[in-house]
């Protein structure tokens, strides 16, 4: 494809992988949500906003030889068999061994209760997926991006209130309230690709930095809001957050998320982009965009070489492990971890579904915790019940014809949640 088709492309799917933040659904979540808060107030024991408990013990402080956490791999019981077959004859409705397809991770307690993987990871060698191939994460990467801001935070490297301007003067024009937590929970006003940053980005260069989106954004004088006002769902701030993470740790994203998040935890297959293993490892997954008539692989995109907002390869796997050590301290305290699934409050007190890379949604009466993602024709869903340590993502390799209403990794989760 030409250039031209390739920002089109682009921007059309990064504002797909904003998600549809309407008002019925922010009013709801944040009712339930506040609702929750007030019991917590009035009862010290009850479960916090919206996670687990606080420890009961004070946090072992991290060595070198803290093991990861891990999500054991556990045979089908017939507890789950059932189940299963269920969800394996769900995704074969829309997936076939002809097809680009997708696969399932779940889990319950830490142990994984199913894992499948259907349809091929590439059409043209006629390669079948398997649970250990590779995908994009997409915007489902956000969370790790966020996770390493926690960590620096915990390092007493930052504070989450901090203006964006004290680690990168080059925005300074959008003044001190246009602070780290504000872009994480994104309403720092700040706009998205869509809104000319694309443009301005490919003027610059075929294939432009963070570094050239920071220069882009320099030149901008005026936000869609000002920070605090609103919920913008905003790409381009998970970008900056990316290189603030750079300039404080004074490594590259992609080391900083490797050395303090991927190491730690054995996720042995995860990388972030710019990474040569995106070529050179057999198991990288091929995506497709188009129809099931004309499937279109789309193995890159001029943007490739921005990262934090959606740069992560992974496995599901590698997912697993990620997942339970949420429960744990093995990256960053609960304490700390606490902050990140508390929503964003705005200047008119009333709160928006967004915590530190992470969306709160509804299921029932229940508050849940989740992530989409859309990119390079992945689309993934990630679907997570800290009260019942239950978690269910989906990752495909294809961005037509699927369920997704509601989102797909709930879908799943409502087989085992009924």
């Amino acid at each position: 494809m030409n250039s031209q088709k390739y920002i089109i492309i682009a921007m059309a799917i990064w504002l797909t992988a904003c998600g549809d933040f309407t008002a019925k659904v922010a009013s709801d979540v944040a009712s339930s949500i506040a609702a929750t808060q007030q019991a917590e107030e009035s009862s010290p024991s009850d479960e916090s906003t919206i996670m687990t408990k606080e420890p009961t013990s004070k946090p072992a402080k991290k060595t070198p030889t803290t093991k990861p956490a891990k999500a054991t791999p556990v045979p089908a019981t017939t507890d789950y068999q059932a189940i299963n077959d269920e969800v394996d004859a769900f995704f074969g409705e829309f997936i076939d061994e002809k097809t680009p397809g997708g696969m399932v991770l779940v889990l319950q307690d830490g142990q994984i209760i199913h894992q499948a993987a259907y349809g091929l990871a590439n059409l043209k060698k006629e390669t079948p997926l398997t649970v250990d191939h590779i995908m994009h994460l997409a915007s489902m990467g956000k969370q790790m991006t966020a996770m390493s801001i926690m960590i620096l935070a915990e390092q007493g490297k930052l504070e989450y209130d901090d203006p964006i301007s004290k680690y990168i003067p080059e925005i300074s024009q959008f003044g001190d309230e246009f602070t780290i937590r504000r872009v994480m929970q994104h309403t720092s006003g700040l706009p998205d690709y869509g809104d000319g940053i694309t443009e301005s980005l490919m003027k610059r260069s075929d294939n432009p930095t963070n570094e050239d989106m920071i220069d882009v954004l320099s030149k901008k004088r005026k936000l869609l809001s000002e920070p605090g006002d609103a919920f913008y769902y905003s790409n381009a701030g998970y970008d900056m957050l990316a290189v603030l993470i750079e300039r404080v740790s004074g490594e590259t994203f992609p080391d900083f998320v490797k050395s303090n998040i991927f190491d730690p935890l054995g996720m042995k297959d995860t990388f972030s982009l710019p990474n040569k293993k995106r070529r050179a490892n057999a198991m990288v997954t091929i995506s497709y965009t188009g129809s099931s008539d004309a499937p279109e692989a789309y193995p890159n995109d001029p943007l490739d070489n921005i990262y934090g907002s959606g740069s992560i390869y992974s496995t599901i796997g590698d997912m697993a492990l990620y997942d339970e050590a949420l429960y744990g301290d093995t990256l960053v305290s609960q304490k700390t971890f606490k902050e990140a699934l508390k929503p964003a409050t705005l200047n008119d007190g009333s709160l928006a579904p967004y915590g530190f890379g992470l969306e709160f949604e509804k299921w029932k009466k229940e508050t849940y915790v989740a992530h989409s993602g859309a990119w390079l024709g992945f689309n993934n869903d990630y679907v997570r019940f800290p009260q019942r340590h239950f978690s269910v993502m989906v990752l495909l390799n294809r961005d037509y014809e699927y369920p997704d209403d509601p989102r797909i990794a709930l879908k799943v989760a409502e087989f085992y949640l009924k």
